[in-house]
């Protein structure tokens, strides 16, 4: 039998039994792109591409491609029980199931528990500020808009005297969930609700998991009909990275002379979405980030991004513009090839339309672009895409 079929026989199994004493309900996301990009590379740009092969469901940096199961059961008093299970594919070649969030927890209309892989709470809020999220134009690992995964790295050797070039994130690019990108592994949240403030915490004490010591905030206030909502959010890790040379070899040695500490990092964030009639939507968020910066850079940088969204009737046309200022100092990895530093700053913008068939069905089209100091980071980006939610 086909895999995927398999895992969802097998959930569909799982859940059936359920049934009858819960609510269970099924919801997802399918989405495909075609996309023409050009992203610079030393010695000269390399030559526009067409793409289609996704991942989840958008081309670059992920997609919104899902199938949820939620489940959720009244147990009396107020209190209800309740658990998802996500999983992830692509639309290109079917492949998956690729997890997302799995957890479990109790709730009251005004306090909630719950135990698992989750959501950052400070990735939550990325939609709000961003009309293109979940689309290869979205602000996320950009030069311009939201920490994240990045691509197109570039450094200097300064002893080989060559460029050195990835066209994926590091390892700690993406924070490992601390920043926009990634989900937390085996978190325990709390949260409240009231009176249109929501207030969360995350975190994670398993001392065998890379992510030990991390731990996230979200405080997030919505107006009354949604006028306007108003988030602040941090994300701070002491955590042990593992690097399992090193590790290995302090541990056979008995001494520490590897220090794979992070020395503490953190992003945080504020922002906030206003609605200025049923027709204009505006976000405006700024971001200190230590992990997810553009440049790979441990130091960090300051992103700030705008936005607007405009309605009229089925059709919107929704941008953002977005800057990037690098932390950087003077670093040898980071050199032309003249031997001059390299400066990272960076401006992204991305301009487009969407056309709603329905509340579930869209297509869309529009262009992204980023023009960094570091030419080698520059790129610029068609997409053209259809979306479908159920």
């Amino acid at each position: 039998m086909n895999q995927k079929l398999l895992v969802l026989a097998i959930a569909a199994t799982l859940v059936a039994p359920m049934a009858a004493d819960a609510d269970v309900k099924l919801s997802g996301t399918i989405q495909g792109e075609i996309t023409s990009s050009e992203v610079g590379d030393p010695p000269d740009d390399q030559d526009r591409e067409t793409l289609t092969k996704d991942k989840e469901g958008a081309i670059f940096n992920g997609g919104s491609n899902a199938l949820t199961f939620d489940i959720d059961e009244k147990l009396g008093g107020g209190l209800a029980a309740y658990a998802r299970y996500q999983g992830t594919f692509n639309t290109s070649d079917n492949e998956g199931f690729g997890g997302k969030e799995a957890y479990l927890g109790l709730k009251t209309s005004s306090f909630f528990l719950r135990y698992g892989k989750l959501t950052g709470a400070y990735k939550s809020s990325q939609s709000l500020a961003d009309p293109w999220a979940g689309t290869s134009l979205q602000a996320r690992g950009t030069g311009g808009g939201m920490s994240g995964s990045k691509y197109n790295s570039v450094t200097w050797d300064d002893v080989s005297k060559t460029f050195n070039t990835t066209a994926a994130a590091n390892t700690n690019d993406a924070g490992k969930g601390l920043s926009h990108s990634g989900y937390i592994e085996g978190a325990l949240e709390a949260g409240m609700k009231m009176a249109g403030f929501t207030g969360r915490i995350q975190g994670v004490v398993d001392d065998r998991s890379d992510m030990d010591g991390a731990g996230l905030l979200e405080l997030l206030y919505s107006a009354p009909n949604e006028t306007f909502t108003m988030w602040l959010s941090g994300a701070y890790t002491d955590l042990d990275l593992k690097d399992t040379v090193n590790d290995a070899v302090d541990s056979a040695t008995g001494e520490e002379k590897n220090d794979n500490t992070d020395d503490g990092l953190g992003n945080w964030k504020i922002g906030g979405q206003f609605k200025l009639g049923p027709a204009l939507t505006l976000g405006l968020q700024y971001e200190d980030a230590e992990l997810g910066a553009f440049d790979n850079n441990p130091d960090g940088g300051n992103y700030i991004i705008g936005s607007v969204d405009f309605m009229m009737n089925n059709f919107s046309l929704a941008a953002w513009v977005g800057g990037y200022l690098s932390d950087i100092e003077d670093n040898a990895k980071l050199r032309d090839d003249q031997g001059n530093v390299i400066d990272e700053d960076a401006l992204s913008w991305a301009l487009g339309g969407k056309y709603l068939f329905s509340k579930r069905t869209m297509v869309y089209a529009g262009y992204r672009q980023t023009d960094s100091d570091n030419d080698y980071r520059d790129e610029d980006v068609f997409a053209l895409g259809l979306k479908h939610s159920f």
